[in-house]
Order: structure tokens, then C-alpha cells, then sequence
């Protein structure tokens, strides 16, 4: 990674944000919802809906 951004403060951001990803939960918008007139699916929705499609 210091190779890409070579600078360890950036690279340390970066660690220590993807850490949090495992504790803290993202925040959600409304914003599928407002583009397209109906809630976003679940990543799991999502997949059984286009199983088929990998089959």
C-alpha cells in the first residue's frame, strides 16, 4: 500500500478505517429508494433474486 498512496499516514487511515467496518455500522440513505421508487434489497435479496443468473 505505501507503494499506491506512499505515505503511512494515508495508509494507517486507511487500516484504521476498514477496521471499523467490522464494529461500526455504516450509515444508510434513502437514496435507491428515491431514484427508483422502491427500498434497496439486501445484498441476500439481491443474490436469490439472481441466482439463475450465475447457474
Amino acid at each position: 500500500m505505501l507503494g499506491f498512496w506512499d505515505d503511512p499516514a494515508i495508509v494507517e487511515e486507511a487500516f484504521d478505517a476498514w477496521a471499523s467496518f467490522a464494529t461500526e455500522h455504516e450509515e444508510f440513505t434513502d437514496t435507491v429508494e428515491r431514484l427508483t421508487g422502491r427500498p434497496a434489497r439486501s445484498l441476500r435479496e439481491w443474490a436469490a433474486d439472481h441466482a439463475a443468473d450465475f447457474r
